[in-house]
C-alpha cells in the first residue's frame, strides 16, 4: 500500500528504468499534474494497480510481449479504464498480422477514476516532449 502522504496523490506507476525517455515521462508527468511517481515492478502489476484504483495512471516505455499485457489490460477495461501505446494508439501486438516492434511503443494505462480526459491529456504531453518526440523517430512512427 503506497500512503498520499509519503507519495501524494495522484500516483503515476512506472519502474525503474533510467531511459532518457522514461526520465522525461515521470518528470512531465508529475510536473504537469503533481502528484507522485510510484514505482511498480512488472507491465501487468503496473496495469493491474491502474485498473484497482491503486494509480491514476501507469507507463512504461517497453514491456516484453503480449504476457505482460493481455490479462491486465482485459481487467483494466473490464473495469472501464483505458490503455493505449505511448503515443495515443490502440494496443497492437495480439492479431497473427500485428507488426513487429509493439511492444516498444509501450503503453499508457489510466483508470476508470481519472479525470475525464487524463489519459489524452498524458498522450499529448508525452507527444509534446522531446525525448518522446525523438524516440517515437526511432521507432519509425509518423506524425
Amino acid at each position: 500500500h503506497i500512503d498520499g502522504i509519503k507519495y501524494p496523490r495522484p500516483h503515476f506507476a512506472s519502474g525503474d528504468s533510467t531511459s532518457p525517455v522514461m526520465n522525461a515521462a515521470r518528470e512531465a508527468i508529475v510536473k504537469r499534474f503533481g502528484g507522485s511517481n510510484v514505482l511498480y515492478g512488472g507491465a501487468g502489476n503496473k496495469i493491474l494497480g491502474t485498473a484497482l484504483g491503486e494509480c491514476s495512471s501507469s507507463f512504461q516505455q517497453k514491456f516484453g510481449g503480449p504476457w505482460d499485457v493481455c490479462a491486465p489490460e482485459a481487467v483494466l477495461r473490464a473495469m472501464g479504464g483505458r490503455i493505449t501505446d505511448m503515443f495515443g494508439e490502440p494496443i497492437a501486438l495480439y492479431g497473427k498480422d500485428a507488426p513487429s516492434g509493439n511492444n516498444e511503443r509501450g503503453y499508457v494505462a489510466t483508470t476508470s477514476s481519472s479525470s475525464v480526459g487524463l489519459h489524452d491529456a498524458i498522450v499529448a504531453m508525452l507527444l509534446a516532449t522531446p525525448e518522446i518526440q525523438e524516440y517515437r523517430k526511432k521507432l519509425g512512427i509518423e506524425e
